[in-house]
């Protein structure tokens, strides 16, 4: 499992002056100790879950709960995908890009489709088209957290 220590973005700190608060007033705003939140931008301590949630509120960072789910769990690190916050224009260019290649799979993600099971004979197709969603779904994501965006 990764901890803060193990990813050099500080996005703690970033959603805090994001709020425009000292680390006393974002302390009190979203329900901790001043220590926490310094362990939190100093990256020796991982808010929970609630703390986050307060967090991403008050900042309007809504990005931070995707990097700090990334991060704090071995499931979401396997299940969710490693992306980069790239500038919002190039972001929207990479989804556009990935959907249109997604866009050329459809009629054969309909022929797989059809009968309701992949076959031994289907499952390469069928695993190209996979790889085609997953950079749908990756590419999206990289819009929601996009410099720029939220």
């Amino acid at each position: 499992m990764r901890t803060t220590e193990s990813y050099s973005r500080n996005d703690y700190k970033t959603a805090r002056r994001r709020a425009g608060l000292t680390q006393e007033r974002w302390a009190e705003s979203i329900g901790c100790s001043v220590d926490s939140v310094r362990g939190y931008e100093s990256g020796t301590q991982t808010p929970c879950d609630e703390i986050v949630l307060a967090m991403c509120e008050i900042s309007g960072l809504t990005s931070l709960a995707y990097w700090h789910m990334r991060h704090k769990s071995i499931l979401a690190e396997k299940t969710l995908p490693e992306v980069e916050q790239l500038p919002l224009p190039q972001a929207v260019v990479q989804l556009l890009c990935a959907i249109g290649e997604f866009q050329k799979s459809q009629t054969d993600l309909l022929a797989l489709a059809a009968d309701g099971k992949i076959t031994d004979a289907e499952e390469w197709d069928w695993q190209r088209i996979i790889e085609r969603l997953d950079a749908v779904i990756r590419a999206a994501i990289q819009v929601k957290v996009a410099e720029g965006g939220a």
